[in-house]
């Protein structure tokens, strides 16, 4: 049996989608399975040992004969579409000439699936949204834990790079990870906030902060007043599966609502989680949440730096007694 699973949207989303390919491969141990991925957050990924192939996907349009080829030869005889936004993807699927398509009622092409159902109302949260589309076709999902397979090389720059620097700073028993910001900028609570925050968490907890992001983010970072290379370390140049590396070896980690915070939960990080516009009971943590602590405010930027100190001190204080 050859088995089409398909997650073409963001990291956070990506990530979401391992807990189905496993239940996938569970109950289909024979079965090859493709996984049809964005290029560009694919290597989260990697090395997953319930996905036999990784296909990319590079967008609307964008190298269409090889994608098209790529599909037809896969001989698929299930596709099932876990999350996907462009319009073209439900046409790929039915491209591929799977006798069975699996996807959402809502798509405008889902009349080229032979399985749909619907979301509920009010939503549910985004895994149990995608357990119930698995189970629908008769595939138990029985664990919701997301994760990622990271090899040795992913800790190198960790290894070279932060641990050296942590070991410089006078007293600092470890570092936190800070993800500032995200795709949508109302997703995003103030830089200076950050920065007082993670003072006070080095000041009180002898931990620095490390702060992981794309190119553009942590220049914004560095060119900060409150910037100072003793108490930050940017983690300039580092790829999607280096800033998992740096975030599996941390202590916590302090983000938004974003890819790298979905990052810290598969890698069962305890993590502080910053909410806005979006909704924690469909996007937040769903297990572990005795690790995991998750404030929200909207709009985000009228959260103030003394409520997180606040609730950050109180969650290391209950996880200590």
């Amino acid at each position: 049996m050859r088995i089409l699973l398909v997650s073409t949207t963001a990291i956070g989303d990506t990530i979401m989608a391992t807990p189905f390919i496993r239940a996938v491969h569970q109950c289909y141990p024979q079965a090859h399975i493709t996984v049809f991925a964005h290029h560009r957050r694919m290597a989260v990924l990697e090395h997953n040992p319930n996905i036999d192939t990784l296909l990319p996907y590079y967008g609307k349009g964008k190298k269409l004969v090889r994608t098209l080829l790529d599909l037809r030869r896969g001989n698929f005889d299930l596709a099932i579409v876990i999350h996907a936004n462009d319009p073209d993807i439900v046409p790929l699927v039915r491209w591929t000439g799977a006798p069975q398509r699996v996807g959402w009622g809502e798509s405008k092409s889902s009349h080229l699936l032979t399985h749909t159902i619907y979301r509920t109302n009010p939503p549910e949260h985004f895994l149990l949204h995608k357990k119930r589309l698995v189970e629908s076709i008769g595939i138990p999902v029985h664990d919701l834990h997301t994760e990622i397979f990271l090899e040795p090389a992913d800790s190198r720059r960790y290894k070279s790079e932060i641990k050296p620097w942590i070991r410089s700073i006078h007293e600092c028993k470890g570092f936190i990870v800070i993800h500032a910001f995200g795709t949508n900028t109302k997703k995003w609570w103030p830089l200076d906030h950050f920065f007082v925050t993670a003072d006070h968490v080095l000041h009180r907890y002898h931990l620095a902060s490390v702060f992981i992001g794309d190119t553009n983010s942590l220049n914004i970072v560095k060119l900060h007043p409150m910037f100072n290379p003793n108490r930050h370390f940017v983690a300039e140049g580092f790829s999607i599966r280096e800033s998992a590396g740096a975030i599996l070896h941390a202590d916590r980690m302090l983000t938004t609502d974003s890819g790298p915070m979905h990052m810290a939960f598969a890698l069962r990080i305890p993590t502080f989680c910053l909410f806005g516009p979006t909704n924690p009971a469909i996007h937040g943590p769903i297990f572990d949440h005795d690790r995991h602590f998750v404030l929200r405010r909207e709009p985000l930027p009228a959260l103030t730096t003394e409520e997180v100190i606040r609730d950050w001190d109180h969650w290391i204080f209950r996880e200590s007694t």
